[in-house]
């Protein structure tokens, strides 16, 4: 009998603490980079945008700075014209201060090699070529490159970043795509466009970044717990 009331307590010490997630209302929002390179057409109720227009890089990025947090929502390529550049922002503090991950669908020579597959870079200054991610003000911080990377047309994808002090967590329909350790600031976060048309963001939510407790301390909670349980057996 003992035994049955510490299930609750074993079941409660094991369980996540449950967050919660806000909508995030892009009628907030904000298009930066030139005017004339991106059309951010938002619906009424705020819970998506449509980014219509195939130009120089245009970004759609939020009115609020965020760090420690979870973004979560899902975005699509709603044509079959095109192949280039879509992705996010994050720690943005102005076109010469923010973090990219982008996505490109096939591989191509124009202003330099864009690769086919994801990149995640640092901006620091206005040198820069974001078509082959080269120049003096730009850090590519992780690549995963290669045959079968790429996005498909008309497909939507569950996105989820963690952005914190310390990490970068990106996956995509629940695979990890870049996880990368550092210092990292606040900014705001927002939606990035390359000479890509017709990109569909939606249903996105923030929320308090949760951390993981480390291995080993998983570890001492179950060798505490199994004693306890152990003690209460011979006991009875």
């Amino acid at each position: 009998m003992k035994n049955k009331l510490y299930v609750p307590i074993i079941v409660g010490l094991l369980s996540a603490p449950s967050v919660q997630a806000a909508a995030i209302d892009l009628n907030t929002w904000n298009q930066e980079g030139a005017s004339s390179a991106g059309n951010w057409v938002v619906s009424s109720d705020g819970s998506s945008v449509n980014q219509t227009i195939n130009g120089e890089p245009t970004y759609f990025v939020s009115d609020t700075n965020y760090i420690n947090k979870d973004f979560d929502g899902s975005f699509e390529v709603q044509t079959t014209s095109d192949d280039d550049f879509i992705g996010f922002v994050f720690g943005w503090n102005g076109t010469n201060d923010y973090y990219l991950f982008d996505w490109k669908q096939t591989e191509q020579d124009y202003r330099g090699l864009g690769q086919e597959g994801f990149t995640l870079s640092r901006i620091t200054g206005s040198d820069v070529e974001l078509w082959d991610h080269s120049g003096t003000d730009i850090q590519v911080l992780a690549t995963d490159y290669g045959t079968g990377k790429g996005w498909a047309d008309n497909t939507m994808y569950d996105f989820k970043l963690t952005y914190t002090t310390s990490n970068i967590v990106i996956s995509i329909d629940g695979n990890n795509i870049f996880s990368e350790t550092g210092s990292f600031d606040n900014g705001k976060f927002g939606f990035y466009n390359y000479s890509q048309s017709n990109v569909f963001y939606q249903g996105f939510e923030e929320s308090i970044a949760s951390p993981v407790p480390e291995p080993p301390t998983y570890l001492l909670m179950m060798v505490g717990l199994m004693g306890l349980l152990a003690r209460y057996k011979f006991k009875k």
